[in-house]
Parts: C-alpha cells; structure tokens; sequence
C-alpha cells in the first residue's frame, strides 16, 4: 500500500478547508486545496490527479507547509521585484526623450 503524506497539524482539517474556499488567489486557493486533501488522508496521486499538480511538485509544497505554515503557500511571484534595471535613470531619460524625438535621419 501506498505510503501517505505526512501534514503538520498548523490547522485543522476544518480551517484548511476554510481557507481553501475562500482564498482569492487561484494558486493559494489549489495550495490549500491540496494541503487540505492531503490532511485528509487522501494519496498523493489521488491529489496528483484532482489538482492537476505533479507529485513532484505536491512534494515539494508539502515540505515547505511542514516547516513554515501558511506563510509558503500561494503564488510568491508577486513578490518578486524583478530585476534590476539595465539602464540608470538618466539613460532612460535620454532614451524616452530620443524615442519621442523625430528620426535624425528624416526617414520613417
């Protein structure tokens, strides 16, 4: 028989669910989702299959509730700041000045 997955109990089964239906975020909502069915008692590949998440990354996000909670469920991508910026501010002034600026050339 297959081995289940082991949820830290930082929730209930009751407050899992909770936060699963009424999370805004579609990525946090399947987060939870899955946290939730896993809490349950529910297999991996049974999860696998319901959430369209691979066991692999299943895994991974299981790992990460374990340890820190709620805090590395949802999508952390809005956090991202991106990177830095290639030019200075000055360049991209001067930049947005010589692209509003008509061609030196005359051409089009």
């Amino acid at each position: 028989m297959p081995k289940r997955i082991s949820i830290q109990p930082h929730f209930g089964l009751d407050e899992l669910e909770a936060r699963y239906r009424q999370a805004i975020d579609p990525v946090e909502a399947c987060h939870y989702q899955i946290i939730w069915l896993l809490a349950q008692g529910r297999l991996t590949d049974e999860v696998a299959v319901v959430t369209g998440y691979s066991r692999s990354w299943i895994y991974e996000l299981v790992t990460g509730y374990n340890q820190l909670g709620s805090e590395s469920l949802g999508d952390h991508r809005h956090d991202n700041p991106g990177a830095k910026a290639l030019l200075s501010p000055q360049q991209q002034v001067k930049l947005w000045q010589a692209l509003q600026s008509t061609d030196p050339y005359g051409e089009a």
